[in-house]
């Protein structure tokens, strides 16, 4: 059976677009069992929105380590200031196991990066401090338009979430009374 030139050209773009379709519901179904068990949406709570950033692996492993997840997903609101994996980089492997390891030391130190309010950052960029969990102040700057957290640096800001907010950090941030 011979078709006509025009039935030619819509059977070609008939059998396109079905591949089209196809390959991007198997791009799509491989893209969300990637995701299985992630929350990554401003429904989800702080606790949810950094399980979702690939980034965060220490942080995330020290907050179930210390069962502060469990609290990060609660009524909120809360800032988490997220030191990103680089950051846990940047301690030298012994000390950043010796921290990760202290059950006394390590609540203390991720409690110095959660605030009980929530701010963006726009309302950062308004402040001088801001009072954490853990009871110390947080000095906060800006530097050539960039936020600055006790001296680290947010290198992803306002990671809207269901209970308050993430902002990626450069550093982990050590309280003074923890140094």
């Amino acid at each position: 059976m011979q078709l006509a030139p025009s039935k030619k050209v819509s059977a070609v773009v008939l059998a396109v677009t079905l591949a089209v379709i196809s390959s991007s519901q198997a791009f799509q179904s491989a893209d969300a069992k990637s995701r299985k068990g992630k929350q990554c949406s401003t429904k989800s709570d702080v606790a949810g929105c950094t399980s979702c950033c690939g980034d965060l692996k220490t942080l995330n492993s020290a907050l179930k380590k210390t069962g502060l997840d469990r609290v990060l997903r609660g009524k909120g609101p809360y800032t988490l200031f997220a030191p990103s994996d680089a950051a846990f980089a940047k301690i030298p492997k012994a000390e950043r196991d010796a921290l990760l390891n202290d059950p006394q030391r390590l609540p203390i130190v991720l409690k110095y990066h959660v605030v009980p309010q929530k701010y963006m950052a726009s309302d950062l960029a308004t402040r001088t401090s801001v009072k954490t969990v853990q009871g110390e102040s947080l000095m906060l700057g800006n530097k050539d338009g960039t936020q600055v957290v006790d001296g680290a640096i947010v290198t992803k800001a306002d990671s809207d979430c269901r209970n308050g907010v993430v902002h990626v950090i450069d550093t982990v941030l050590i309280p003074e009374r923890g140094k």
